[in-house]
């Protein structure tokens, strides 16, 4: 039966329209795969622009929070020179703690740690005196 079926549609429509048929099908199902490729790499690299892009931006508020932090810690040390000891400032949902040490006479140190998101940032200033204060050194540690 079946050959009788296609008997009939070779009379009717012609083997060259059926190869056609075929040509246009595969050719629709390549194209789609294509897209199908395309859109998927678009989508995949949108993700990570977009989670690179929340990386970069806590990373810049944790740098700003531990500068706010050691501005508020010089300001304790200006006001109160013989200030030692342990701190922290929040802002919003973030945390930072500052350690100043007395590392003998007018000098000290203050270790900086700010923390946003899963973002870390530390910093180490040095300093030689109270009032007015003399920063000897501001750096960036890992």
């Amino acid at each position: 039966m079946w050959n009788n079926i296609k008997k009939f549609i070779f009379k009717k429509f012609g083997s060259q329209h059926y190869k056609q048929g075929f040509s246009t099908l595969y050719i629709v199902i390549i194209l789609g795969s294509v897209s199908l490729g395309l859109v998927l790499m678009m989508t995949t690299s949108s993700f990570w622009s977009v989670k690179s892009g929340i990386i970069v931006k806590n990373d810049s508020q944790s740098k700003a929070l531990a500068n706010a932090c050691a501005e508020v810690a010089l300001e304790i040390i200006r006001e109160s020179n013989n200030f030692v000891g342990v701190g922290n400032v929040t802002i919003n949902t973030s945390n930072c703690i500052y350690n100043v040490i007395n590392t003998g006479g007018l000098n000290r140190s203050i270790e900086i740690t700010s923390i946003v998101s899963d973002t870390h940032n530390r910093l180490l200033i040095t300093t030689n005196s109270f009032n007015p204060i003399e920063i000897s050194s501001w750096q960036e540690v890992e």
